[in-house]
């Protein structure tokens, strides 16, 4: 049975996003947006008897779990989402009935203040995109006290569209189930390199899709919570990401059920549903179609199948050439290096493994 552990730890300081020199890029253009967003407010509010809101940020999505991975080709960007605390009351006064007052002056501000890229209000957030290919996502809550662990409600909607809200999320939470469903930091290694290493999948067969027509990468982080089992030790060399990969795919296609409600159509369907464990509550996977969620579950099982078929090769090389269909960039095989011992597995994982994956 052919091992695969090092070239898995070879794809993954490869795609992972935030470790090179992308790194210092997106920092920059997170503060470039926060300065141009303080400096703006102030000016807005310059005339007028009032004070401007003050905010405190916290980042959030895969950028600060350390999942995230490098665009798969020059038409995807470099994203990083960012939350913004502002000192305002969503339950009283200007903003209790108009969520998106808080996102126009996110706008109106960025406007006044920014050289360079546009600002647009989309439903969950204001996104600032720029001709680097780089785009900022901010999202915008309310807490007059600024707290960032605490349920919060969220800015919803767009300038013009009907139906605004102050939807309930804890921004917070889903970093602090990883820290205590994997609380072994290799094992929440482990499950951060295969997320890593699906969401590479995703981008790959994926690559021409609609945003909601492919599985949203916090839905796949949030099924991992109950349906990720790490796979093998560092300690012994038996660590195994191909075949946690495969217990993980084939417990998502376990998950699969037969009349289920998505919210794009009006008929039941064969659906993935995920559920978040906290606020909002809501099925990260709900506005996938039934024919995206049936799409997935042949792609999933095409997938399962490669990892299983690479599992059972009998050579190193052979097991790299089945996961390159499924996997764009992944290395070739070196058979020679497979007579090794467990201890040339545990060289590699020592020397390539990323310590910002903990």
């Amino acid at each position: 049975m052919a091992k695969v552990q090092k070239q898995f730890y070879e794809f993954d300081k490869e795609i992972q996003l935030g470790t090179t020199e992308e790194e210092p890029t997106l920092r920059e253009r997170r503060e470039q947006v926060l300065d141009a967003l303080r400096s703006g407010l102030k000016k807005l509010f310059e005339d007028k008897d009032e004070s401007a809101p003050s905010f405190k940020k916290f980042d959030q999505g895969s950028y600060s779990l350390k999942t995230g991975v490098k665009p798969i080709d020059e038409q995807h960007d470099y994203d990083i989402d960012v939350g913004a605390v502002f000192n305002i009351d969503s339950t009283q006064g200007d903003y209790k009935d108009d969520p998106t007052k808080i996102k126009r002056l996110i706008r109106d501000a960025l406007d006044l203040e920014l050289d360079e890229g546009t600002v647009e209000i989309k439903t969950p957030c204001v996104t600032v995109t720029f001709d680097d290919g780089c785009h900022v996502d901010l999202a915008a809550y309310a807490d007059p006290d600024m707290r960032t662990d605490i349920e919060l409600p969220l800015a919803r909607g767009k300038e013009f569209a009907g139906s605004p809200e102050w939807q309930t999320n804890h921004p917070s939470e889903l970093a602090r189930r990883i820290r205590t469903t994997f609380s072994i930091k290799e094992e929440r290694q482990q499950f951060k390199r295969v997320l890593r290493a699906l969401k590479r999948w995703r981008d790959h067969k994926y690559r021409s899709a609609t945003s909601h027509a492919s599985p949203v990468g916090v839905g796949l982080t949030v099924a991992g919570l109950t349906m990720f089992t790490p796979q093998g030790r560092e300690l012994y060399g038996t660590t195994d990401d191909r075949a946690a990969l495969q217990n993980f795919v084939q417990n998502l296609l376990d998950t699969f059920q037969d009349n289920m409600k998505g919210d794009k159509d009006d008929e039941l369907g064969r659906r993935l549903v995920v559920e978040l464990p906290f606020a909002p509550y809501t099925d990260v996977f709900a506005r996938m179609t039934n024919r995206n969620m049936e799409i997935f579950e042949d792609r999933l099982i095409d997938l399962r199948d490669a990892l299983r078929d690479a599992g059972d090769a009998g050579k190193n090389t052979d097991a790299c050439k089945v996961l390159q269909g499924q996997f764009k960039g992944f290395p070739d095989g070196e058979d020679e290096e497979e007579e090794g011992t467990k201890d040339s597995v545990k060289k590699a994982a020592a020397i390539l493994t990323p310590s910002i994956s903990g």
